[in-house]
């Protein structure tokens, strides 16, 4: 099973406040649910029970020391009930200066965050004591959880930077001695005829027309240099998080490729949330004829909200969809977008990001985008937003990328796919 972006936010750190009020307004988060929802979902793991747990990084809010001793916690109950998990850092999780416990009183203070070796000696049992080989360099590793099956488990967050920046690197990289130490362990796979399966927390590729161009920081740098030398050495599939979504796409290189690649393939399997709607997160099947079995599951009711009589889902999509609404005023009202204009379009742009984030999307109407009664600035941001809003809805695809269903979908050894799965 996979999970991503789990973001775990301790709740004994501040949920009130004029900056606790601020922060969540131009978030995209529902962290005050994060635990809840984490015990929620690990109880289904354990219904479950998977040959092994992965997780793709941002594993807390702010890589706040005791939130990672929390979501560690929660990792040795899986243990105790005998399932190994796998974690990976994201770019909020180690020596973050935004670690920090929000005060009633409406300001904020610093809290401990975690050094790249704090962060190993937390989650020694889940992935570094079992590694079978470690970067010197970074935080990545091997680990084999079934015979004849690796996982290249990458740390692609840039944490070095985050005390002189003040504020944590977003953007995700591969270090160059990485590079080597990766050649190195994929040739011994293929001397071995193991078989390899890769994480890390940045995406691979683009997920949707415009991402490079709007958020160049949700893919990661050098990104074809990496995924060239995963195909190179038969790597098919890398599990990714960071942007949220619930997203599948894949890379084939064309049979006239000189560089060695022609007829290879690579998917990026980008996993949702859990605390960013519809909070989803993935079952994976590996069949023994190379196919890869991917189902999404949705957390869409927590207990405290059944005791309130409201529907998790709903409130969820709510507080989301106002979230990204306020983020996108925000930015039009930065450009002086008239204000009819910006209540016209932002409804639009929330949808768009909304289906990307659940997955499958499919446009159900005309214009993505309504560009009648619009004032000049108003027209700018669609010629602007364009690309991006038909890439979310899938109608547009990334350059070099195929888009895949996103969800519930069988993907064969070959690299084909069908959306309509047998029942488990």
């Amino acid at each position: 099973m996979v999970f991503s972006d789990t973001h775990l936010y301790d709740a004994s750190l501040g949920t009130s406040g004029a900056a606790w009020d601020a922060y969540m307004a131009a978030d995209r988060k529902l962290l005050a649910d994060s635990e809840e929802t984490l015990k929620f979902a690990f109880e289904q793991v354990r219904r479950v029970r998977p040959g092994f747990v992965l997780v793709t990084g941002d594993l807390t809010k702010d890589g706040e020391e005791l939130c990672h001793e929390k979501f560690a916690s929660y990792l040795k109950g899986l243990a105790d009930a005998g399932i190994q998990a796998y974690v990976i850092p994201g770019n909020h999780d180690i020596d973050n200066p935004d670690a920090a416990r929000f005060l009633l009183a409406g300001g904020t203070e610093r809290v401990p965050s975690v050094s790249p070796g704090d962060f190993a000696r937390i989650y020694a049992a889940y992935g570094y004591d079992q590694a079978m080989a470690r970067d010197p360099a970074s935080l990545s590793y091997v680990a084999s959880p079934a015979p004849g099956l690796w996982l290249l488990l990458l740390d692609s967050a840039r944490y070095e930077r985050n005390e002189a920046l003040h504020h944590p690197e977003t953007s995700g990289a591969i270090r160059p001695a990485t590079f080597a130490w990766i050649r190195s362990r994929l040739e011994e796979a293929d001397r071995l005829g193991v078989a390899v399966i890769a994480a890390e927390h940045h995406p691979l590729m683009e997920h949707f027309a415009g991402m490079k161009a709007k958020y160049p920081e949700y893919v990661i740098d050098d990104n074809w240099k990496l995924a060239a030398l995963l195909a190179a050495h038969n790597v098919r599939m890398i599990f990714t998080g960071h942007y949220h979504a619930s997203s599948i796409v894949e890379h084939r290189w064309e049979d006239s490729d000189r560089t060695g690649l022609a007829g290879r393939a690579i998917v990026d399997v980008e996993t949702g949330s859990l605390v960013t709607w519809p909070c989803s997160f993935r079952t994976v099947q590996l069949g023994a004829d190379g196919s890869l079995d991917i189902r999404t599951s949705r957390v869409e009711q927590l207990p405290s909200y059944a005791r309130a009589g409201k529907s998790f889902d709903v409130e969820g999509r709510r507080i989301i969809g106002e979230g990204i609404g306020n983020i996108a005023a925000t930015t039009m009202n930065k450009f002086r977008v008239a204000q009819h204009d910006i209540e016209t379009l932002t409804p639009e742009i929330v949808e768009a990001m909304m289906a990307h984030y659940k997955g499958d999307a499919h446009f159900p109407g005309g214009d993505m985008l309504t560009t009648r009664g619009l004032g000049l600035m108003g027209r700018l941001v669609v010629a602007s937003y364009n690309t991006f809003v038909k890439g979310l809805w899938k109608t547009v695809p990334p350059k070099g990328v195929e888009l895949m269903e996103d969800n519930d979908i069988r993907i064969a050894a070959d690299g084909s796919w069908a959306a309509e799965l047998p029942r488990p």
